[in-house]
C-alpha cells in the first residue's frame, strides 16, 4: 500500500503552486528526515523505501490523497513525534485551497473585463468561482498559543519573500507573555535571590507537569481560549502579502476558538439567538485541529459552531450573484465543505461530532492507529501492584453513568466504609459522574465526613487545605476530576489506593495517576504502620462504551478480549 498512496500523493502534489510547492518542501525537510511517523518495521527498512518519493513522509502520503480529494477527513493518530508533519501536509492543503482559489478569481475577473470591452455576449456561468463571503478556511484551535504557532508556520511556508502586515500586533496578542523586566533600585536588589529561588522552584514545578503540558499552560505561552482572528492574502505581480486582523467579510482564513467563534456569533441581549454568522456562509475547508484539547474544554461551544456554518446569508450587500457557485445558491453549501478533525486520541464525542457535521460529497475518511500491547500506557506502570479492571453490565451509553453508580454504591462504597480504608484516590473523568457520586456521598451518614473533592472549579485555598488533610490521613478519601488533572496536574501526596471511576481519556495520565501511589503513606501511628504494610491497589471501573479508552492503555488485542468475553468480567494486569 505504501508506494500507491505515495504515487497518489505526488500526482496531487503536482497540482500545487511552483512558490508554495517549494517553500513547502524546504520547511517539511526536517519532518521527512525524522520520519518519525514510520511504523517500528519501517524504521528498519533502508532510507529510500523509508522516503518513497522524498516530499511525503509515509503518514503524510497516507494523509494527503484524502485531504486533496476534499474527503471529511477525522485523523486520530497524531503524537509529539508525527505532529510536525501532520501540521506541514494539513497547511500544504488549507494554503494550496486558498491561493488557487484566489488566483482563480483573479484570472477570472482578468478575463471578464477583456471580454467587456468586445461587443459579443459571453457566458458567465463559467465564470462562478466565488462563495456569498470571502472567507473560505475556518481554523478551530483551543489557545492563542495554538494559534500563534500555527501562524507562524503558515508564514514560514508562504516563504521569506511574503510581506506581513500587523504581525507586530500578532505578536503581542498571541506571543509568548513578555515579563516586564525590574528597575534595579537597592531595595529591590535584596528581594534578587528570593525571587530568583521563586522562580526556579516555579519552574521546576511546572517542568514536572510534563512537555505536553508547558506547550499549552507554561509561563512561555499563551492559554487564553477565548480569540478569533482574519487572515487575508494578497498576490500582486511582483509580492505575495498576508494580512493579520482583517475583517472577517475580506479575509480569506479565519483562526478562532469555539469560545471566541461563539461569543462572535451570539447576540449579548439574548445567548439563544444566533447574531450574525454570515461571514460564516462560505466555509469550504473546517480545521478542527487539537480536538482533544477542545474536549476538555467545552465541547458543546465546537456544536453551536459547526451549526452555525454554511447558513443561507440575511444580508445580501456586496454580493456579486453572477460568480456566487450555483450549489451555494441551492443551499447545498454543506454538502460540498470539508470537515477535518485531528486529535492525540479517538473519542465518543469526536466520533459524534464528526458523523454529525460532515456531509462531504467526497465522502469520509477515519484515520486511527491499532495499539500494539507493548506500546499500550500500561508498560509506563513503574510501581509493582495488581490493577484489576472491572467490566460493568449497561444497557446503553444513556445509562451508563447510572449502572456506574449503582456498582459503585452496592460493591464498593460499603467495603471502603467497612474497612475504613485511609489515602483512597478516586479519580473522575466525567464532572457529571463527579457531582453523582459526591452528592451520594454527601448523603450517605458515614461517609459524608471522610471525602475531600479536587475539581477545575475549587479555589486555590480549598484545593490546598483538602490535599493536606488527604496527605494526612484526616480525610480517608479524596474525589479528584479528570480536568483537574488536565488543567493542573496536581501531584496528589498520600495517595495509597486508586479508583478509576472511569478510564482517563489520556492515556498517559492512567501511568501517571499509578505511579503517584506510594507504599509509605508517613506518619509514626500504629494506624500509619499498619498501612504501610498493607499493599498499593488499583482498581478500574469501565463500560463497553470505553472501548477507546481501554484500547490506548491495555492495547488494542487485550481490550478486544476484554470487551468481547461475555462471560467474564473481572481483568487482572500484573505490573
Amino acid at each position: 500500500g505504501n508506494n500507491k498512496e505515495s504515487s497518489m500523493a505526488m500526482n496531487l502534489f503536482s497540482h500545487v503552486g511552483k512558490d508554495l510547492a517549494e517553500s513547502w518542501c524546504d520547511v517539511n525537510a526536517q519532518a521527512i528526515r525524522e520520519n518519525s511517523d514510520s511504523s517500528r518495521e519501517n524504521k528498519n527498512d533502508n532510507e529510500n523505501e523509508n522516503k518513497p518519493n522524498g516530499v511525503f513522509s509515509d503518514l503524510q502520503s497516507a494523509l494527503y490523497p484524502s485531504l486533496a480529494s476534499y474527503c471529511d477527513t477525522q485523523i486520530t493518530c497524531m503524537n509529539s513525534s508525527n505532529r510536525e508533519g501532520i501540521e506541514n501536509v494539513l497547511m500544504l492543503h488549507v494554503l494550496n485551497h486558498i491561493l488557487t482559489a484566489n488566483q482563480d478569481i483573479k484570472s477570472h475577473s482578468n478575463r471578464i473585463r477583456s471580454l467587456e470591452k468586445g461587443e459579443e455576449d459571453f457566458d458567465t456561468e463559467q465564470f462562478r468561482d466565488q462563495g456569498y463571503t470571502r472567507a473560505k478556511v475556518l481554523v478551530l484551535l483551543p489557545t492563542r498559543s495554538t494559534a500563534h504557532q500555527f501562524a507562524k508556520a503558515m508564514i514560514d511556508m508562504m516563504g521569506e519573500d511574503c510581506e506581513i502586515e500587523e504581525e507586530e500586533r500578532f505578536e503581542m496578542e498571541f506571543g509568548p507573555p513578555i515579563i516586564a523586566a525590574d528597575d534595579d533600585d537597592d531595595e529591590e536588589n535584596n528581594n534578587d535571590d528570593a525571587d530568583d529561588n521563586a522562580i526556579q522552584r516555579r519552574k521546576a514545578v511546572q517542568k514536572e507537569k510534563g512537555k505536553d503540558w508547558l506547550e499549552l499552560f507554561g509561563d512561555d505561552v499563551n492559554p487564553d481560549d477565548d480569540f478569533k482572528i482574519g487572515i487575508a492574502f494578497q498576490n500582486t505581480k511582483n509580492k505575495r502579502k498576508l494580512k493579520f486582523y482583517s475583517n472577517y467579510y475580506h479575509s480569506d482564513i479565519i483562526i478562532a476558538s469555539p469560545l471566541g467563534l461563539k461569543v462572535a456569533t451570539t447576540n449579548e441581549d439574548d445567548e439563544e439567538d444566533v447574531g450574525d454568522v454570515d461571514f460564516l456562509s462560505s466555509v469550504e475547508i473546517v480545521l478542527a485541529h487539537q480536538a482533544d484539547v477542545m474536549i476538555m474544554q467545552n465541547w458543546d461551544h465546537m456544536a453551536s459552531v459547526m451549526s452555525c456554518l454554511n447558513q443561507q446569508p440575511k444580508k445580501g450587500t456586496g454580493i456579486d450573484f453572477a460568480r456566487v457557485r450555483n450549489y451555494l445558491l441551492s443551499g447545498q453549501a454543506a454538502k460540498w465543505r470539508q470537515t477535518i478533525f485531528v486529535s492525540r486520541f479517538s473519542d465518543p464525542h469526536i466520533i459524534a461530532a464528526f458523523n454529525r457535521h460532515t456531509q462531504s460529497i467526497a465522502g469520509r475518511v477515519k484515520i486511527r492507529r491499532k495499539v500494539p500491547s507493548d506500546e499500550a500506557s500500561i508498560c509506563d506502570v513503574m510501581i509493582k501492584m495488581r490493577q484489576i479492571f472491572q467490566r460493568i453490565s449497561c444497557d446503553s451509553i444513556a445509562t451508563q453513568g447510572d449502572s456506574r453508580l449503582k456498582y459503585f454504591k452496592d460493591k464498593i462504597l460499603p467495603e471502603l466504609l467497612s474497612s475504613k480504608q485511609k489515602h483512597t484516590l478516586i479519580y473522575i473523568p466525567s464532572y457529571f459522574d463527579f457531582v453523582a457520586l459526591r452528592n451520594l456521598l454527601m448523603k450517605n451518614d458515614r461517609a459524608q465526613y471522610h471525602f475531600v473533592s479536587v475539581t477545575e472549579y475549587a479555589r486555590v485555598s480549598e484545593v490546598s487545605r483538602g490535599r493536606a488533610r488527604f496527605l494526612q490521613g484526616r480525610k480517608r478519601i479524596m474525589l479528584y476530576t479528570g480536568r483537574a488533572h488536565f488543567f493542573m496536574r496536581h501531584h496528589i501526596k498520600g495517595a495509597k489506593h486508586l479508583i478509576n471511576y472511569g478510564l482517563p481519556e489520556h492515556a498517559e495520565f492512567y501511568p501517571g495517576l499509578l505511579n503517584m501511589l506510594t507504599q509509605n503513606v508517613g506518619g509514626d501511628s500504629e494506624d500509619a504502620l499498619l498501612e504501610s504494610e498493607s499493599p498499593v491497589t488499583c482498581l478500574n471501573l469501565f463500560t463497553k462504551y470505553e472501548a477507546q479508552c481501554l484500547e490506548r492503555i491495555v492495547g488494542s488485542k487485550h481490550s478486544e478480549r476484554m470487551l468481547k468475553n461475555e462471560n467474564k468480567k473481572v481483568f487482572l494486569f500484573n505490573s
